[in-house]
């Protein structure tokens, strides 16, 4: 007999603590979307490292990849369909490992009583990792920490502004640089009709940042935001820039990988009102009340809110041709003589909602953009383009 015939096939196997694995797929099947032309691009890939796996995740634009530990054989690497092993995963609520063994090709995985006989029929060279944003990453001279709960902060008072239009591309993201002027590290969005603005001290290393700074990609900023709120979230979040790509790292145990808008964000503090001497304060929780009783006659997402500013009060008073107005009022304080400025309702009770504290407003005339305050957080600004009314 052929002694070749009776020698035993090395299987390569992977022992791997299952919740963690659990969130590594969350991690991965937030980037990977669920309908692509390409095939591998249905996959994450799960591959050796010390003391465990990397699983890493792409779209080709954003790459996440999640440390799982371990016992690992040196060479175990696997490409599984990121949403339906998700899926499944998710009928499996209590297991502490998941067993995946690979044998002449053939992979299967063990979830406690669940078995699993998985294809590998996309080759592993296929997978997307060598790319140029990545590898410029690595050679960044823009490298800093920040605080996790800044970072979330910071995203979260603008994020609603991103704007979802295409055509201007360049305003789909936060726009993050450090302004010289000010000395701040700064988190920029806008859609044109509103803008975010808010500023967190600089941490040591961005002021290194390109002129241009970073606009981080709305799909980009969705995901970190659900990182960053996570209750097990690391105080602590190493950046990385450079003038096409970003990084986050998460004790260098989860990494998020981004390429940039390409593209120049405009200069928005040329719609930031200098002079607004008309200044109103009103509790911010009556005026979202009385902003929602009187923009409720009409549903058009366009509607406008009339604001009439007086001594002590403000009216609010919307109007629909089908149907007819409805006023209200609040009490304010305010050093401005009488008048009256129009503003998208919508737009108004979104940046209202923002608020901790008081809502403080800084007003020009009727054709001038407003700026909104938060009465409980100094850093944060909001613009107000105005309506004719």
């Amino acid at each position: 007999m052929n002694a070749l015939a009776i020698t035993p096939t090395c299987a390569e196997t992977a022992s791997l603590d299952y919740p963690i694995f659990k969130k590594a797929m969350l991690n991965a099947c937030r980037v990977v979307e669920k309908r692509n032309t390409i095939a591998v691009l249905d996959t994450v890939l799960i591959t050796a490292r010390s003391g465990g796996v990397d699983v890493i995740g792409t779209d080709l634009d954003i790459y996440t990849t999640t440390f799982v530990p371990g016992s690992v054989s040196a060479d175990f690497v696997a490409l599984i369909d990121a949403h339906k092993l998700k899926g499944l995963m998710d009928k499996v609520k209590d297991a502490a490992r998941i067993n995946f063994t690979l044998e002449q090709g053939a992979l299967t995985a063990a979830i406690g009583k669940l078995r699993l006989s998985l294809k590998q029929d996309v080759p592993e060279d296929d997978f997307p990792l060598e790319m140029a944003f990545r590898s410029s990453l690595q050679r960044s001279n823009v490298a800093f920490t920040i605080r996790a709960s800044a970072l979330l902060t910071a995203l979260s008072k603008v994020e609603f502004a991103i704007s979802t239009e295409e055509t201007r591309y360049y305003l789909n993201g936060v726009f993050m640089h450090f302004h010289e002027g000010r000395g701040q590290l700064t988190f920029v969005a806008t859609d044109g009709h509103r803008l975010g603005r808010y500023e967190i001290l600089p941490p040591p290393g961005c002021e290194a940042m390109d002129d241009a700074g970073a606009i981080i990609p709305r799909k980009t900023v969705g995901e970190l935001l659900r990182l960053l709120k996570r209750k097990d979230c690391p105080a602590d979040v190493a950046v990385r820039v450079t003038p096409t790509a970003i990084s986050f790292g998460f004790n260098g145990e989860e990494m998020l990988e981004s390429k940039l808008v390409d593209g120049t964000f405009p200069d928005y503090q040329r719609v930031m009102p200098a002079s607004n001497s008309n200044q109103v304060t009103a509790r911010t929780a009556e005026f979202i009340t009385a902003l929602k009783q009187a923009s409720s006659i009409s549903s058009d997402r366009g509607k406008s809110v009339k604001l009439g500013i007086a001594p002590e009060a403000l009216t609010l008073s919307c109007s629909d041709p089908d149907f007819g107005s409805v006023s209200t009022e609040i009490y304010i304080d305010t050093n401005a003589e009488p008048f009256e400025i129009g503003f998208n309702a919508q737009y108004l009770l979104e940046i209202l909602g923002q608020l901790d504290g008081g809502a403080m407003m800084h007003l020009g005339d009727a054709g001038s953009p407003g700026i909104i305050k938060d009465g409980a957080d100094n850093a944060v600004t909001y613009v107000l383009m105005p309506l004719r009314v």
